[in-house]
């Protein structure tokens, strides 16, 4: 079971001159890294990958704090027209993240449990994201994309990790972010990403921070990969192919 949740602090400095603040937000990883490729023999051959993920959600009731496990088995399925059409498809696909466009510094860090550095993460901005052959996402006004690429680790390590993004930004009040977990799909002359979490929405889920005074760390959540305080789904994904 791959737990998730992600916490963010804001922090001013110890100079109350200053006019940014930083940013520090912390991910675990909720898919499990899972690549499936080849070439079709036939026209017309289907191509399945099921992508798992799962995430724990800190909820509160009338008896108190407790927590909620969910998973979500996601079919992903291609069906190339022709034969002899490459295709893969990557479960793990980047994180990306909308960002305030005068965000600077945006880095990425992987960290150990224990909140030890462990190195640098690749961050790339993108003036553009590919969702699918013919749907592009761009950046909204007064806003940027960047993709975080997952460490990768081999057998049971590889959600032994937390992945914290960070960023300066000028201080507000109010910090509004959008994002997306991918899977990764190439199909034929198509390359693309396929969001997994939100389903299908790009980037539609907006996350809205209001700053805590002194730095104090607040926490947040993606929305729920199950219906309600359902703790299993099922969902089936049709991904686009060109020739």
């Amino acid at each position: 079971m791959l737990v998730f949740a992600a916490a963010l602090s804001a922090g001013c400095g110890s100079d109350s001159g200053r006019a940014t603040m930083t940013v520090r937000e912390k991910f675990e990883p909720i898919q499990t890294p899972r690549r499936v490729e080849g070439t079709t023999t036939r026209a017309g051959q289907p191509v399945r990958a099921n992508c798992s993920l799962a995430a724990v959600y800190k909820v509160r009731e009338a008896t108190g704090t407790a927590f909620l496990i969910q998973s979500q088995l996601l079919h992903l399925r291609l069906h190339p027209a022709a034969r002899g059409t490459a295709y893969e498809v990557e479960c793990l696909g980047p994180l990306v993240v909308e960002l305030p466009a005068a965000a600077t510094r945006v880095e990425a860090t992987e960290l150990t449990r224990s909140g030890h550095r462990r190195g640098s993460v690749p961050v790339r901005t993108h003036a553009s994201v590919r969702l699918a052959p013919a749907r592009t996402l761009r950046p909204a006004a007064g806003k940027q994309i960047v993709g975080v690429r997952w460490p990768r680790h081999p057998g049971p390590a590889y959600d032994d990790y937390i992945l914290e993004l960070s960023f300066e930004v000028p201080k507000a009040p109010l910090i509004r972010e959008r994002v997306a977990y991918t899977a990764w799909v190439s199909c034929g002359s198509t390359r693309y990403l396929e969001p997994v979490v939100p389903l299908d929405e790009g980037l539609g889920f907006v996350n809205a921070f209001t700053v805590p005074p002194n730095g104090r760390p607040f926490s947040f959540v993606l929305p729920h990969i199950a219906t309600g305080i359902s703790s299993h789904s099922e969902e089936t994904q049709t991904l686009a192919c060109a020739p």
